[in-house]
């Protein structure tokens, strides 16, 4: 490259497959009530998420709708818990010692009560 310039262009300006993928998003997220739905089960999940706050390891728990932030005691402990929720299937954002939990809108009760006891049980094993 260094011998010859490019030029960037973007290669899916104005496409309109994208478009069309975009707006059945929109259409399915509005048909099936989805963001309402969200804030319901938000609430509901956040109490669960903050029966976890046990002042030594998990801190604080807030949320908004099906977004989530958990604040650890330290990194280390934070890199522990992430761990053992990767190997149990779960994708959290680990950002040292705060997660970003964001299930997706279809997420369901019992889905995220299976979340909340695989979290205490990882959480009994952690000092």
């Amino acid at each position: 490259l260094a011998g010859q310039p490019f030029k960037y262009m973007q290669s899916h300006q104005d496409d309109p497959l994208g478009a069309a993928i975009v707006n059945e998003v929109i259409s399915i997220i509005n048909d099936n009530d989805l963001i309402p739905k969200a804030e319901t089960k938000g609430k509901q999940f956040l109490k669960l998420l903050q029966s976890l706050i046990d002042s030594e390891r998990i801190l604080e728990v807030r949320g908004r709708g099906l977004m989530f932030a958990m604040d650890i005691c330290d990194e280390a402990t934070g890199n522990h818990l992430y761990e053992k929720l990767i190997q149990k299937g779960y994708i959290i954002c680990n950002r040292k010692s705060l997660f970003r939990i964001d299930p997706p809108l279809t997420i369901n009760e019992t889905e995220f009560s299976t979340f909340i006891e695989d979290f205490k049980a990882i959480l009994s094993t952690t000092n």
